[in-house]
């Protein structure tokens, strides 16, 4: 999915009129958003001075959040003024196109913008991103944000209702089924009624297909941080702490439906008030295909693992995290922490900059297992030097995904910009970008067409790497990606980086 400065670590695109491609979602990886945004590029405004009658510009802003929503077409940025509140419900009216989704973010300046009341995404809603927001969610219905449209993206954002009720919910039995939703980077506290009712959670996976919940901090929730229930299927949940919930995270089903295929890894899961940080519950038929590995457990009050039926749990880590200081809570690990690379960045783990974010590798079943190409096509006359940084930018890897028809791309750690498009002819049919304070593996999570596997071969992968002192390298893989093989493996593609340019 799209992502002006920064997917966030994530991002989902359905290419539409692309049969290669269904979507493309960064799967991980990570840096920390910055509270003041002065490079935002914003399309239309909104100030508490505004008229809902203006133009949207900057000399004449809207007045609400709904005005300025609506306004918006795909590939547009919406910017609400920085350190103001906008209270009403939202409602998803307009969409994005894959690769070119509506934007709604805090504009330039310090602080961020706060939006209280329901956001809403209808099932016909599609390609929209709130991006670097407050959202609080305490005058709405029941939950906010709702969840039924498709490429739905929350990436930097602190999300909380104030225990009001549920915040995510994702789809709805009947009324629609939430595709190819990101969650990225956000911090997702005290939500849900107290006392707890065993109904209100932090997240709330109802009826959802490839969802990824990746980098954020999920804590004081009445009930679940994360609950898959009753129609999860291919959840992705990766590098999140989740301390202080009632409950840790679920993976259920009833009446028919079983969650299934979901991933859970390299999480650090603590300090549940209720029951377990993890635990299974299926009220008929068995869900399969769902692993937990990799995560730190501590400290649950009816112990790290309860009922698991369903659900394979291994490799788990039962240990203290050593939060840097969890009653203010900085989630950072301290040094030398046992749970060290289970959770975001610890650089900015910690209020008042919600929402940051660090790298997510992708679980065992879609790691990325190919050595660096072991060539680069020639540049123009470059140094030795350059060469160099040429060859180390080449490592841009792919590799296709067992059992399913999908591929990650991958680079090797780097600090600054990194951009990774998909392209079918002139057409750009996925984007991930993002900002590393410090050098950082990227990853996109690419998913193909039943339809067709073969036409992926129509499809290139780009990607814009940095240098020192301020330049950039752009590599290009030097084939299209193939047809999907029988067997998934590794592919041995290699790039080309013609010439370093200013950033």
């Amino acid at each position: 999915m799209p992502l002006p400065r920064g997917v966030n670590g994530r991002a989902l695109i359905r290419a539409a009129g692309v049969p290669a491609f269904v979507a493309l979602a960064l799967a991980a990886c990570g840096a920390s958003p910055t509270p003041a945004h002065a490079d935002v590029s914003c399309t239309r405004y909104a100030s508490a001075s505004g008229s809902d009658g203006a133009s949207g510009s900057a000399s004449s802003p809207y007045r609400t959040a709904q005005r300025l929503q609506d306004s918006l077409r795909p590939g547009d940025v919406g910017c609400l003024a920085p350190g103001q509140t906008f209270s009403g419900r939202l409602r998803g009216n307009t969409s994005g196109t894959p690769g070119n989704p509506i934007v709604m973010t805090s504009g330039p300046g310090a602080g961020r913008a706060t939006i209280v009341g329901e956001i809403y995404l209808p099932a016909d809603s599609h390609d929209v991103t709130y991006r670097n927001l407050n959202l609080n969610g305490q005058s709405s219905f029941r939950v906010s944000p709702n969840i039924l449209g498709d490429r739905i993206s929350f990436l930097s954002n602190d999300v909380t209702d104030n225990h009001h009720a549920i915040c995510f919910h994702l789809g709805k039995v009947g009324e629609g089924v939430a595709e190819n939703t990101v969650i990225d980077g956000n911090r997702i506290h005290d939500c849900g009624r107290l006392p707890a009712t065993g109904l209100d959670h932090g997240i709330y996976v109802e009826t959802a297909r490839n969802t990824r919940i990746t980098n954020n901090y999920i804590y004081d929730n009445a009930d679940y941080g994360i609950q898959l229930y009753p129609d999860a299927q291919g959840t992705y949940v990766a590098n999140n702490v989740i301390d202080g919930n009632g409950r840790g995270i679920t993976v259920s089903g009833e009446n028919g439906y079983a969650s299934s295929n979901n991933t859970i890894v390299n999480n650090t899961i603590s300090n549940s008030t209720d029951t377990s940080n993890l635990e299974t519950y299926w009220g008929s038929g068995q869900g399969s295909g769902n692993k937990a590995q990799g995560n730190c457990l501590w400290n649950a009050r009816k112990g790290n693992v309860g009922e698991s039926s369903g659900l394979s749990v291994s490799g788990s880590i039962i240990q203290n995290p050593q939060y840097v200081d969890r009653g203010a809570k900085n989630f950072a690990m301290s040094p030398g922490s046992p749970c060290a690379g289970k959770g975001p960045a610890a650089d900015s783990a910690a209020p008042p900059s919600p929402g940051s974010s660090s790298s997510a590798a992708p679980p065992p079943s879609v790691a990325v297992l190919v050595a660096a190409p072991s060539s680069v096509a020639r540049s123009a006359a470059p140094s030795k030097r350059t060469k160099r940084a040429v060859v180390r930018a080449a490592a841009v890897k792919v590799r296709w995904l067992k059992r399913r028809r999908a591929f990650v791309v991958t680079t090797r750690p780097f600090a600054g910009r990194v951009s990774i498009v998909a392209r079918a002819g002139g057409r750009i049919v996925g984007n991930c970008r993002r900002r590393f304070t410090r050098p950082r593996p990227a990853a996109c999570y690419i998913e193909v067409s039943t339809r067709s596997a073969a036409a992926a071969g129509r499809v290139r992968i780009h990607a814009t790497l940095p240098l020192r002192r301020g330049r950039v390298q752009r590599v290009t893989l030097t084939r299209a990606i193939p047809a999907m093989p029988r067997g998934a493996g590794a592919l041995r593609l290699t790039g080309t980086g013609p010439d370093s340019i200013p950033r």
